[in-house]
């Protein structure tokens, strides 16, 4: 006896099969959702400029908007979004800040650490709870990795002068870089707690 494989359109006329369908379409939609909301965030905070005197590297709100999507996205959302802000970045679309060289500038060093920076920030925060203290330890870690890669390629840029390196793309931004942290935990606390009441109250509704 011949038996029909049921196909991808058989099983999805069943109730379950037809949820099941309907969940993978919302969740990827979701995915894809989270990772062009979180580029397109970045590339608005890139807009912000402010120069600072004294350094080529001016204010932005990009660091902000880097906390955010790595205390918000998973790991693999979180690279998505900060690879496809520099790949397009690189092609020539205008998502980096006005006047800016890109990777190729002195300031390349910081736009290169946004990706490890964002990976780091969401795989530290999904490690236990997301209270004050882990997220402000993320964040932090974040930040640092930022100025290392940033410091790191001022001082080749810099023909190794680390001293003006740090004086130019430190000294004036870490003060900025602690504030955008705060509000970036700020922001991230109260939706955690609402993602986790709400995950909760569907457990609960799942079970009863």
């Amino acid at each position: 006896m011949h038996c029909k494989t049921p196909s991808v359109a058989d099983v999805s006329s069943f109730p379950e099969g037809a949820r099941a369908v309907r969940s993978t379409r919302q969740s990827t939609a979701m995915i894809f959702g989270s990772v062009l909301g979180f580029f397109l965030l970045v590339t608005l905070a890139a807009q912000v400029r402010v120069p600072v005197p004294g350094t080529d590297v001016p204010m932005t709100l990009q660091m902000l908007g880097v906390l955010l999507a790595g205390l918000m996205l998973s790991p693999n959302q979180a690279v998505a979004a900060l690879s496809a802000y520099l790949v397009l970045g690189t092609a020539g679309l205008p998502v980096f800040s006005p006047g800016s060289t890109g990777l190729w500038g002195p300031t390349g060093g910081y736009l290169v650490g946004f990706i490890p920076a964002a990976w780091l920030m969401s795989v530290l925060r999904r490690r236990g709870d997301t209270g004050v203290s882990r997220l402000f330890v993320a964040g932090a870690v974040g930040v640092v990795v930022v100025f290392v890669c940033g410091i790191a390629w001022r001082i080749v840029w810099l023909a190794g002068d680390w001293r003006l390196a740090l004086v130019t793309g430190l000294m004036p931004l870490a003060l900025k870089a602690m504030l955008e942290l705060c509000l970036a935990v700020a922001l991230v606390l109260p939706i955690r707690r609402w993602q986790g009441r709400r995950a909760g109250t569907n457990v609960s509704e799942c079970v009863g």
